[in-house]
């Protein structure tokens, strides 16, 4: 939908008790009287839209800036400064760190309201940098003794997986794509299609937002139908086999092909351990039978029902695949799926 200021805009009328037919007085196009007061100055400007878009980004009314940059210190920390992100009223409790929040509000503001430099002071931040792992038990998360422990959401986790597969595709700015079927797009996922009337199953499995409403967060579910989808999804077997493929040409000793896997994925290098378990795996004669994710292909669906029929209203047919052969994984496939399933790869530490 697209506007344009008509060119005599007139002033609206209150409807008494809401009845179009019964018009009252006059009320003037101006900023809301409740934050500006009652004195606010009346819009001049064609419709107003401009003037009132300026009114609300603006240094008379930090409540858009406090909004913001609380929303934005969630997105980071996982956890917003006001727990209540839409509604800064007086019946939500007041933020522990209240003269943090004022000040993130006041430097955004005189920074120009620039995003880029509002991340900038999040991540340079000896908070943000702090490790996740603690040895005591640890208080309550907002005290933010060491970075609380998160789990990518669906949008991240599908970058990441194109991003260590070498396939990401980071090209700005475009039409959406479907990014659910074969062949399987690169762009990144926030350019992926929603289709509102018909939010496809995978999407409601990973905690979406719904689409049809403002959602000022979101729910974190761990559901058995978020590791099917990464056990058998086409769309991540692709990925394991084109990250195997990278990995095969890092040389032909098998303990550099495993460093190389744990260096993309897991941005650091094997333990011992680790390495050795790799190295009996990937010794083991090669089968050529069905691999794990090709295994669940071919049986059933989460309660024993065929593969991609509809269960409890929800379609499987997107988290277990239809029944058809799927080649064999080779044993550095394999590895390399089993580092893209492990909580490692999928949580931010």
């Amino acid at each position: 939908m697209a506007l344009e200021d008509a060119a005599s805009p007139a002033n609206s009328r209150v409807f008494i008790r809401g009845n179009p037919h019964n018009p009252g007085p006059e009320v003037p196009r101006r900023f809301l009287a409740a934050l500006a007061g009652p004195d606010a100055p009346p819009f001049t400007d064609g419709s107003g839209r401009l003037e009132l878009a300026r009114a609300i980004a603006s240094r008379d009314n930090p409540l858009t800036a406090r909004v913001f940059v609380n929303r934005v210190w969630g997105w980071r920390f996982g956890t917003p400064l006001v727990n209540t992100p839409s509604d800064f009223g007086v019946r939500t409790p007041a933020p522990e760190y209240h003269e943090l929040l004022d000040w993130l509000a006041a430097t955004f503001m005189a920074e120009g309201w620039s995003v880029k430099q509002l991340h900038r002071h999040l991540l340079r931040s000896s908070t943000y940098q702090m490790a996740s792992a603690t040895t005591v038990a640890p208080p309550a998360d907002w005290l933010l003794s060491h970075f609380p422990r998160r789990r990518l959401d669906f949008e991240a986790l599908r970058d990441a997986l194109l991003a260590v597969s070498g396939s990401l595709d980071l090209t700005p700015g475009g039409q959406p794509v479907d990014i659910l079927s074969a062949p399987f797009s690169g762009r990144r996922t926030v350019y992926g299609f929603i289709d509102r009337q018909n939010l496809p199953g995978v999407f409601r499995t990973f905690d979406l937002a719904n689409p049809d409403v403002s959602s000022p967060g979101r729910f974190t579910t761990t559901v058995p139908q978020q590791a099917l989808f990464l056990m058998n999804s086409p769309f991540v077997i692709e990925q394991a086999r084109a990250l195997a493929a990278a990995a095969a040409t890092t040389g032909p000793d098998s303990a550099h092909r495993i460093r190389a896997l744990f260096l993309r994925t897991l941005q650091r290098a094997p333990a011992p351990e680790e390495l050795e378990l790799g190295r009996a795996f990937l010794a083991k004669p090669f089968k050529t039978a069905s691999s794990p994710a090709a295994g669940w292909a071919h049986g059933a669906g989460r309660h024993g029902e065929p593969a991609g029929v509809v269960v409890e209203g929800r379609a499987d047919a997107d988290l277990v695949p239809p029944r058809h052969p799927q080649p064999s994984l080779t044993p550095l496939e394999q590895l390399a799926q089993v580092l893209l399933l492990s909580n490692e790869f999928a949580f931010v530490d």
